[in-house]
């Protein structure tokens, strides 16, 4: 279930890689007994009496059945209210997502199936690459100040998942590539396997970060993404790691429809949805360059403010799945 944060704070990182920044009654038996005949005694005289009549006694009539109580119905179930976030209404959603029982259980699963608890990885194209996404956490060029320095507990628990280069992050790649095996890594991957089922093979991670969108043409269908993203989101469920879908700041589409069909995935999956969009906003341009087609990242303050609130998400999310406390608003 997705919960609204009341606060937002971000963090600052030392190289500018940081800032202030998830249902018998039984009716009794008739008395059937009948009545005993009576007999007279023949009087002691010369003349015969009559023969006695033998009088049957009529048999008691038998009892009326109780009547049946009427069965009481049980009370009519009451539907659990779904009180998770409205897709329509994705641009509301928090920026840091909490963790479901649905991902609970796939977590569960993964680790039943050899998945590493301690790694994570990425499917997206070069803006998913470690120099710019998550890979500053794997040096110590990053500062997270006093008030977020519990973020370090989760630097170190998954450590070298941070510099990781994902076979599924390639430049240029989309949603219908990550799925297609010409765009897999033939020194690395099997020649039926896609990027992504090569990923899940090879690094077994526990935890997926899906970042895609931004490689779609405008007046492209977005039901046609939605459905892409789908079977990339099957696949990284049955392999037993918990998707992390992830909205994009630009707006190639032209009407963020990507994000809106990203939200409903994440709805219909109830997988983590961390919701960069919103998190963007506050930046000057939306995060976004506009040197760039408005389509890159600005420099430093939208990939620092990208990859903080990406590790405050794997964070929660590693809190809750292990029960950890989760830090002070």
């Amino acid at each position: 279930m997705i919960i609204l944060l009341s606060r937002i704070r971000w963090g600052i990182g030392a190289a500018g890689l940081g800032l202030l920044l998830s249902l018998a009654a039984c009716a009794a038996a008739p008395s059937q007994a009948a009545g005993v005949p009576t007999q007279t005694a023949p009087a002691a005289a010369d003349t015969p009496t009559p023969a006695p009549t033998e009088t049957a006694a009529a048999p008691a009539q038998p009892t009326a059945a109780p009547t049946q109580p009427s069965p009481t119905p049980p009370p009519a179930p009451t539907p659990t209210a779904d009180t998770r976030p409205d897709p329509a209404r994705w641009s509301e959603w928090p920026v840091i997502p909490t963790l479901s029982a649905t991902a609970r259980q796939i977590y569960a699963y993964g680790q039943a199936h050899g998945m590493n608890a301690q790694r994570f990885s990425s499917v997206g194209d070069c803006q998913s690459e470690p120099n710019v996404f998550m890979g500053i956490y794997a040096t110590d060029r990053y500062w997270l100040g006093d008030q977020y320095q519990y973020l370090q507990e989760t630097i170190d628990y998954f450590g070298d998942a941070f510099d990781h280069q994902s076979a599924a992050v390639r430049d240029g790649l989309s949603a219908p590539t990550a799925l297609s095996p010409m765009w897999a890594d033939k020194t690395l991957c099997q020649s039926d396997e896609s990027p992504v089922a090569c990923e899940l093979r090879l690094y077994q991670p526990a935890f997926v970060f899906i970042n895609l969108g931004t490689n779609w043409k405008a007046g492209a269908s977005a039901a046609r993404y939605e459905q892409y993203l789908r079977q990339i989101v099957d696949q990284v469920i049955r392999a037993g790691a918990v998707p992390i879908l992830s909205t994009k700041a630009d707006n190639v589409e032209g009407d963020h429809s990507l994000n809106r069909a990203t939200a409903q995935v994440a709805h219909d999956y109830d997988v983590p949805l961390w919701n960069f969009w919103l998190a963007a906003q506050s930046l000057e341009n939306g995060g976004l360059d506009p040197e760039r087609d408005n389509i890159y990242l600005s420099f430093p303050d939208g990939w620092d403010r990208r990859n903080f609130t990406a590790l405050q998400s794997l964070d929660a999310i590693r809190r809750a799945l292990f029960n950890l406390p989760q830090p002070a608003p």
